[in-house]
């Protein structure tokens, strides 16, 4: 992400500058955990012309600094404190401690920085101060709108909307929607950009340098599927929000895409199955339903990642790959891949795969081997773990981007 620029003044030439920080913005970005708080942004005075500063300049109250820099100006008043994503201050959402079934609530973000040192400028030495944190800048979850949609039906969705940036209505632009998980239930319609990337990797600037695309996010705060695979009373609502966004913006019919983690997932194939004509293509993760019912989405583009510890969701996607493949479909696949490579290795696993061709392609990560499985005795890593992984993958989106219907 791009730090935050002040615009340059020319430097007052003095014996001795006095400046304290004046101003301290924190700086929150997407992560495949979640929205994390990952940057400082320290403002001194105007003409303060900063020459030189050190991680170890500053402390921020439990949080772990990993480079201290000044932005690039002729005569800088502004430092820019990188943040340690791992820190466990650094996430923006929280559960209640007494409580841990009640949702998830937005932290009150709030950073103290204290400069230790004195710091050298044009001007002057620059003595230590402090000062909390006033404004938080929320890169790329800012970009999203928010808004509701009354169905026909009577249901409403809430939904997070991502325009492109230098929407053209002459131009056609595709739409991805994605759909969040059981346990990001939540009224706060913002809390599915906050709880991963699966919104957010579509909607940053260097998705969307490539990709000038509509993102979707609904925000559900009721559970919208169930493990009997019963028809989703959301389902046709949310259908209908995207038919609505299509009279209001230019969105091409032939390039909408649907993905989805763990009950977000699920609902993303029961809308393949009810309308599988609808999208162009799905990318599917971590989620399972009815194999016997699954066969009216045999023909469509699909890519699949899972892990081998699901319980649930591996054993289900095996028993749907052979229900598609007896009705017809093309379905590829590749296993034990270690969630540990890096983005560069992934990339190359699923281009593999997806050179051996056909329109279902399947894959999944070896039992153990994803981060959340290193650091979680919980019996559910090997499944909350995989949504972690799966939207950093840039071959998957690529691919789901490459599909069109009609062609």
């Amino acid at each position: 992400m791009k730090n935050l620029i002040l615009t340059g003044v020319a430097c007052a030439m003095a014996s001795t500058v006095y400046a304290q920080i004046e101003s301290v913005i924190a700086v929150t970005t997407p992560n495949g955990l979640g929205q994390r708080v990952t940057q400082a942004v320290v403002n001194y005075p105007e003409k303060t012309c900063l020459t030189a500063v050190k991680k170890n300049d500053f402390s921020v109250t439990n949080r772990t600094i990993t480079e201290a820099k000044l932005t690039e100006q002729k005569c800088t008043n502004q430092v820019v404190l990188e943040l340690d994503p791992q820190d466990a201050d650094a996430a923006t959402t929280e559960k209640d401690p007494n409580d841990r079934s009640a949702p998830y609530t937005e932290r009150n973000i709030s950073l103290t920085v204290k400069q230790v040192n004195s710091l050298a400028s044009k001007s002057g030495k620059v003595k230590p101060s402090e000062l909390t944190s006033s404004k938080v800048i929320s890169q790329v979850v800012d970009d999203f709108q928010q808004a509701e949609f009354k169905d026909e039906s009577g249901v409403v969705v809430k939904y997070n909307l991502f325009v492109p940036k230098n929407y053209d209505p002459n131009k056609a632009y595709p739409l991805v929607m994605f759909i969040h998980d059981a346990g990001s239930t939540n009224s706060n319609v913002k809390h599915t950009l906050l709880q991963g990337n699966g919104a957010t990797s579509f909607a940053s600037p260097s998705f969307q340098a490539k990709h000038e695309a509509f993102v979707l996010a609904p925000q559900f705060d009721h559970q919208i599927v169930n493990d009997k695979s019963e028809d989703p009373a959301d389902l046709e609502p949310t259908i209908n929000l995207i038919k609505s966004l299509a009279t209001q913006y230019n969105i091409d019919q032939n390039r909408l895409y649907t993905t989805g983690q763990s009950g977000g997932a699920m609902m993303s194939i029961a809308m393949n199955i009810k309308h599988p004509d609808f999208f162009a293509a799905s990318y599917i993760v971590a989620g399972q339903w009815e194999p016997s019912v699954t066969a009216p989405m045999a023909k469509n583009n699909i890519f699949v990642l899972v892990s081998e510890n699901d319980a649930k969701a591996f054993p289900t996607e095996n028993e749907i790959m052979k229900v598609l493949t007896a009705n017809g479909a093309n379905v590829q696949e590749s296993h034990g891949w270690n969630a540990q490579d890096s983005v560069a290795e992934l990339n190359k696993k699923v281009n593999a795969l997806l050179a051996q061709g056909g329109n279902i392609h399947y894959a999944s990560f070896t039992g153990g081997t994803l981060p959340m499985e290193q650091t979680s005795q919980s019996k559910g890593a090997a499944h909350m773990g995989t949504w972690g992984v799966a939207y950093n993958i840039d071959a998957i989106k690529e691919w789901m981007f490459s599909q069109r219907k009609n062609h």
